[in-house]
């Protein structure tokens, strides 16, 4: 209960120190009705320059906004492309596609951790696969064209024929998507590049948000209405040092 008390005698002080920093100059005129009419006009007077200064805000944080938005577009569409182009020139190994064992298929390779616990990349374009099976373990070679070879060892405990069957028939297409994609880079290289030329050119958008921004900064320079009530504040603000011998805050 006494905390209740404390917090609303706070709340009422506080209150009434924010009155008559607002209103100086006395007791009287922050709260007796005889300067109402004068609290009034100055409260008038504030109340036009904030409004309007709100609404200069708002349309200047919007003209901001739309900046900031074309621009972000723009990188977005531009770092797409680039990102595109990269791929195409550089690559690399690509995307996981599938694990089974030791071997490891990714888009463009496969990579095979032998018995040894080496580690051979073999590129996708034109390599051979051949199953192989035995009553203890199935086999999957891997062989590029220039004779480089790959072997993978997958226990018959561990793994069944048919998974490793069904493992080198994915790897197989695998590698005749890579020899489709190789066939069709250079067609692919040449459309990305023009697509990245378009992006980087597209810069209308952009443009117009600044034109824009630009417009609504000379005009909000200019703005009349503004100018008329921060001269109408500061003649009701001396009205008030007139009256009480204080200055009250804009």
């Amino acid at each position: 209960m006494i905390e209740a008390i404390v917090i609303v005698v706070v709340a009422c002080l506080a209150g009434i120190g924010w009155r008559r920093h607002r209103y100086p100059g006395g007791w009287a005129v922050a709260f007796s009705g005889d300067h109402q009419a004068d609290r009034q006009g100055l409260e008038k007077a504030r109340r036009t320059v904030r409004n309007l200064q709100e609404k200069a805000r708002r349309e200047l944080t919007a003209a901001h906004g739309q900046v900031a938005q074309a621009d972000l577009s723009y990188r977005s569409r531009v770092s797409s492309a680039e990102r595109k182009l990269k791929q195409l020139r550089e690559p690399g190994r690509g995307l996981l596609q599938a694990t089974l064992g030791p071997v490891t298929l990714y888009k463009h390779v496969a990579v095979v951790v032998t018995k040894s616990a080496a580690v051979e990349v073999r590129p996708l374009d034109g390599l051979d696969v051949r199953f192989e099976r035995t009553p203890l373990t199935n086999y999957i070679y891997l062989t590029q064209p220039d004779g480089q070879m790959s072997l993978a060892h997958f226990g018959a405990d561990e793994h069944s024929e048919a998974s490793v069957r069904d493992f080198s028939v994915r790897i197989q297409n695998a590698v005749a998507a890579e020899n489709r994609f190789l066939e069709e880079r250079p067609g692919s290289i040449k459309t990305a590049e023009e697509d990245l030329k378009a992006a980087q050119s597209h810069t209308s958008a952009a443009e117009e948000a600044r034109e824009h921004l630009s417009a609504v900064t000379s005009r909000q320079s200019r703005n009349q209405a503004l100018k008329d009530a921060l001269v109408e504040l500061e003649a009701a603000r001396e009205r008030w040092r007139s009256l009480t011998g204080r200055r009250p805050p804009a």
